[in-house]
């Protein structure tokens, strides 16, 4: 389906929206910006959609990271370093969240 295609998961959305193709999807996620003279046309919107999005995604990552180091006091390296054999399971999820918002924050693109 186009939400895995994107990299979108949420099974709930894919059954809000239904049986729908790729094109009626976007289509109707831009008409109603085109129509209020937002965007003028399909391309634009989704593109400034698109990239609205990944840039959240961007500041999330950014935000869990940097609060992360906030509450342990280090970045992640040291303190990957510091819990090696002696972490509690509340530490290791931490450093799991923690690695995870790296990866993602690592994995979107620059320019953004």
């Amino acid at each position: 389906m186009v939400f895995d295609q994107l990299g979108f998961h949420n099974r709930n959305l894919q059954r809000w929206v239904g049986p729908m193709h790729t094109e009626e999807i976007l289509h109707s996620l831009a008409k109603p910006f085109i129509m209020a003279g937002i965007y003028k046309d399909e391309k634009s919107a989704l593109t400034d959609i698109t990239l609205d999005y990944v840039r959240r995604k961007i500041e999330q990552y950014d935000s869990i990271i940097f609060s992360f180091k906030k509450k342990h006091g280090c970045d992640f390296d040291q303190f990957t370093a510091e819990i090696k054999n002696s972490a509690s399971l509340e530490i290791e999820d931490d450093w799991m969240e923690w690695k995870g918002a790296i990866e993602m924050r690592q994995s979107q693109p620059a320019r953004y």
